[in-house]
């Protein structure tokens, strides 16, 4: 009756498992915004923002490794900074004419397992650009994964901050 019973278990587990559904995704980084956070100090005067989107990956293979330093492998998450002039939205480029943008590195995060899809929620801490006189600006992000697809562009909705 034990053996029997050993067998019956384990044929309702095979067959819950079988009808299990996993989720997948594209291989192609999907993100989508969430928010953006001002963080402010006891002075009540704005230090930093905190952007806050999700993922979803198919292949799992979002993230670099330490030693991943090299282009295109400096960087996998890219943020670009642009600011309200008289109504149209502008690069801010800086006295060395270098574009101001925020890129940033998303360390490894493959899942073990054959299963590689993968989906979560990134929150990146931005400095705010204390220099510029506009008190309107805005965020454009994308991420890359490791095989240099690049995701859907998100941007944050205006933020406006006197500094």
């Amino acid at each position: 009756m034990k053996i029997l019973r050993c067998i019956l278990y384990v044929v309702m587990m095979f067959l819950a498992c079988s009808c299990h559904e996993w989720e997948t995704y594209s291989e192609i980084p999907h993100i989508e915004f969430l928010e953006y956070q001002l963080l402010i100090d006891a002075d009540s005067v704005p230090q930093k923002g905190v952007i806050v989107f999700s993922f979803t990956d198919g292949d799992g293979d979002i993230g670099l490794k330490e030693n991943e330093t090299e282009p295109p492998y400096d960087y996998n998450l890219f943020i670009e900074y642009l600011e309200l002039h008289d109504g149209e939205w502008k690069h801010h480029v800086n006295e060395m004419g270098d574009t101001v943008n925020f890129n940033s590195r998303i360390p490894v995060i493959t899942p073990a397992g054959d299963d590689k899809n993968i989906s979560g929620t990134i929150y990146d801490t931005v400095s705010l650009n204390k220099y510029s006189p506009v008190d309107t600006f805005k965020y454009i992000i994308y991420i890359k994964d490791r095989a240099l697809n690049v995701s859907n562009s998100i941007e944050t909705p205006p933020i406006l901050i006197n500094l």
